[in-house]
Parts: structure tokens; C-alpha cells; sequence
């Protein structure tokens, strides 16, 4: 992620949610999909809506960049 980070510095904001969050929000976890897997990753768009959730850890670098290019719309 720092990697992506440095990458995107000034065009996408990363936040990294800790185990303690996650758990602490059950009820954004069951919104996103995240019942079973109860953790993933959500790409918000700048009006801060969710518009890729992917559960668990099926994701890389490959998945993460297509998430960033859909919330900057293919910039």
C-alpha cells in the first residue's frame, strides 16, 4: 500500500482501518458485504460513496489499481 501511496500521492487518500475498527463496525462490515470475511477493501469515490467492495484478501496490486481507476473515472 505505501508503495500505491506514494504512486497516487495527491490523487486518492488510503486509510488503513485497524482489526480493532473493523470490529467495533459491524454494521458498515454487513453494508459492504463483509459478513463472512469481515474485512476487505472499499474504494470511495470523492463524494464518498462506495463504488468497488472487495471481501476478504482476494485482491493484490492488479485489483487495487482497478479499484483506484474506477473511482478516478480512468484518469
Amino acid at each position: 500500500m505505501r508503495a500505491l501511496a506514494a504512486e497516487y500521492e495527491g490523487k486518492v487518500k488510503f486509510e488503513l482501518v485497524s482489526p480493532e475498527e473493523t470490529l467495533a463496525a459491524v454494521e458498515e462490515m454487513a453494508e459492504f458485504g463483509f459478513t463472512d470475511a469481515k474485512h476487505g477493501l472499499v474504494a470511495f469515490d470523492s463524494q464518498g460513496e462506495a463504488k468497488v467492495k472487495i471481501p476478504g484478501h482476494s485482491f493484490g496490486r492488479e485489483e487495487i489499481v482497478s479499484a483506484i481507476d474506477q473511482v478516478l473515472g480512468g484518469l
